[in-house]
């Protein structure tokens, strides 16, 4: 076995054998699937969707905790009422045709006419399970109207400021949009 490797080493034959075989594994190893060509990158953050009711039970379950943890009380009413969803833009691809008539009597050009179409596509991508959504560029939080706060605490002066200060600080609102007043002993 030896003498037959010497001889196909002496003859040059070898050398062009092992180069041959390192191609093909680099060509196997290149070329080899991995199962992700399919699979898109993953999407930064997932969108997540909420209706308007379910964004402003979130927001006010929030604000109930942090008004607990001021005042001491375990059951603050809050209602938070929304100017808007929020808006998603979503990736598009646009394609421009444009058609050019022109009109001649004689020698002279009498009439020109230009007509332009715009198509709009979404760009889809492939979610994890295997459904196609929409790519999306860019999703803005939705804006809040107002906030009314009703608490055990809400008559005194000084605990009313604190939550005031603390939902306009919580949710970037101004004082006239937030409201905390006391409740009613009979209830």
């Amino acid at each position: 076995m030896q003498e037959k490797a010497k001889a196909l080493l002496k003859s040059g034959k070898l050398t062009y054998i092992l180069i041959g075989v390192c191609v093909l594994a680099a060509l196997a190893v290149i070329l080899w699937p991995t199962g992700k060509a399919d699979e898109p990158q993953e999407v930064a953050s997932e969108a997540v969707e909420l209706t308007a009711e379910a964004y402003s039970a979130a927001v006010s379950e929030r604000i109930a905790q942090m008004v607990s943890a001021i005042t001491g009380e375990a059951d603050p009413h809050v209602t938070v009422t929304l100017k808007s969803m929020g808006e998603t833009v979503y990736a598009t691809e646009d394609r421009q045709s444009e058609k050019n008539a022109q009109e001649y009597a004689g020698d002279s050009l009498n009439k020109t006419q230009t007509d332009g179409d715009t198509e709009k596509t979404y760009i889809l991508v492939k979610s994890a399970d295997g459904s196609q959504k929409p790519l999306i560029v860019t999703q803005t939080e939705p804006e809040i109207r107002g906030v009314v706060i009703v608490s055990r605490w809400g008559n005194d002066a000084q605990v009313r400021e604190k939550i005031t200060q603390a939902v306009k600080t919580a949710l970037d609102l101004s004082s006239t949009q937030v409201c905390v007043t006391g409740r009613s002993e009979y209830t």
